[in-house]
């Protein structure tokens, strides 16, 4: 009996584990929600505008968050524009005049290694 409960408990946690996401989940889900927000306001088509469709990375343990989308195939750019968001409080807000190829941003962040990186929907890097 004592096995079986000690089976069961790191069975759970295991399951718990691995259903829990990553600690980034909330913020990525918060920014992807504002840029379709904010693409909606400008007219710009949301429907492919989604997490299992963008490139996503996080910096400075969650201080910056840059994302961007990919455009159906038949187009002539792979992704749209590079969005960068700052952590601010409690909520994130978007960062004005940085460079839309996600190269060469006023903050270095490209020369930086992101703590997380995720690419449609699945993490690259942890």
């Amino acid at each position: 009996m004592k096995n079986l409960f000690i089976f069961l408990s790191i069975f759970a946690i295991l399951l718990l584990t691995a259903c829990g996401g990553n600690k980034y989940d909330d913020a990525i889900n918060d920014v992807i929600k504002q840029e379709k927000k904010t693409r909606k306001e400008t007219n710009i088509d949301s429907d492919e505008y989604k997490r299992e469709n963008s490139i996503v990375r996080v910096y400075n343990n969650g201080k910056y968050i840059q994302l961007a989308f990919y455009k159906p195939e038949d187009n002539y750019k792979k992704l749209t524009a590079f969005s960068y968001y700052e952590k601010l409080g409690d909520s994130y807000e978007e960062l004005t005049h940085m460079p839309v190829d996600g190269d060469q941003d006023r903050l270095g962040l490209y020369k930086k290694t992101p703590d997380y990186e995720e690419v449609k929907g699945k993490e690259t890097k942890n």
